[in-house]
C-alpha cells in the first residue's frame, strides 16, 4: 500500500501516548529504525518529536495504562499533556498501551483485575481528552502477545495464559469505547492489530517476512524480521503498522 498524504484527513499535529512501541526518544527508541507513529506522522508531513525535548510524542518505554504504575503511565502522560495544552482541531491524538500491563499480569493471581484496570484507564484517557475538544482520537487494540519471543520463551501455556489475557483486554476495551459512539464532534478511529497480527501470522510472507519467531538482532540486517528483540517488532513491521493506521484513518 502506498497511500498519497492528501488521501488522509488533513492533520497538522499528531499527539501520542503510549510504551516503548511508540517511544521515540523519551526512553529511547526500541527498534532498528523509525517506529509505526513516526511513519504514520511522515504521511502527513509531520515531524514527531519526543515530548522531553518539546515535542508531542508523551510515549516512554515501559509504561503502563495503570495509573497506579508511576509517573509514565499513560495516565500520567495524559495528564501532563492537558495541564500544559488544549486539544486542537486538526490534531490526531492517538493512544496506544496496555501491552506491558498484560505482560505484568501474565501469571499473576489477580490478573483479570489488572487487565480491567488497563482498560478502564484507557477509556478515561479517551473520555478526558474528548470532554476537552479532541476530535480525531485513533486507539489501537492489542496483538495476542503470545507471538512475542518473550513469551515464547516460556512455553505453551503461558503463550496461551497471554492470548486469553489480550482477547479479554479487547473484547472489554471494544465495550468501553462502543459508549463514544455518536460522540458529537469526536472521530473515534479503532486499528485491529488483533487480526493485523493474526494475517501475518498465517502467511508471514504476505507480509513480508520471512521469520516472525525470532529476533533480528542487533548484529545482522533485520530485513524480512518481524522482531527487533524479544518483545519490539522491527521497523519494517512498524511501517505495515503505519499503512493499516492510515488505511484507518482514511475510511472514516
Amino acid at each position: 500500500m502506498n497511500l498519497s498524504a492528501q488521501a488522509f484527513p488533513a492533520f497538522d499535529h499528531v499527539v501520542v501516548f503510549g510504551d516503548s512501541l511508540s517511544d521515540n526518544g523519551n526512553a529511547g527508541r526500541a527498534s532498528n529504525g523509525p517506529v509505526w507513529v513516526e511513519h504514520l506522522a511522515t504521511r502527513f508531513g509531520v515531524t514527531l518529536k519526543p515530548s522531553r525535548t518539546g515535542g508531542s510524542n508523551f510515549a516512554v518505554g515501559g509504561a503502563r495504562l495503570d495509573p497506579r504504575s508511576g509517573t509514565t503511565s499513560l495516565r500520567a502522560q495524559a495528564r501532563s499533556y492537558l495541564r500544559a495544552s488544549r486539544p486542537q482541531r486538526r490534531t490526531l491524538h492517538i493512544v496506544y498501551g496496555g501491552g506491558n500491563d498484560l505482560l505484568a499480569a501474565l501469571g499473576q493471581p489477580q490478573a483479570v483485575a489488572m487487565v480491567d484496570t488497563a482498560v478502564a484507564s484507557l477509556r478515561s484517557i479517551v473520555a478526558d481528552l474528548a470532554r476537552r475538544g479532541a476530535t480525531d482520537i485513533l486507539v489501537p487494540n492489542l496483538p495476542a502477545i503470545g507471538i512475542t519471543p518473550a513469551v515464547r520463551a516460556q512455553g505453551r501455556q503461558a503463550v496461551e495464559a497471554a492470548n486469553k489475557l489480550a482477547e479479554r483486554f479487547n473484547r472489554a476495551l471494544d465495550q468501553e469505547l462502543s459508549g463514544f459512539a455518536g460522540h458529537t464532534g469526536l472521530r473515534l478511529y479503532r486499528l485491529d492489530v488483533w487480526q493485523l497480527a493474526e494475517r501475518v501470522s498465517a502467511d508471514p510472507a504476505a507480509a513480508g517476512f520471512v521469520d516472525i519467531t525470532t529476533p533480528c538482532g542487533q548484529r545482522r540486517p533485520c530485513e524480512g524480521y518481524l522482531f527487533w528483540d524479544d518483545i519490539h517488532p522491527t521497523t519494517q513491521a512498524h511501517r505495515r503498522l503505519a499503512e493499516a493506521a492510515a488505511q484507518v484513518l482514511e475510511t472514516r
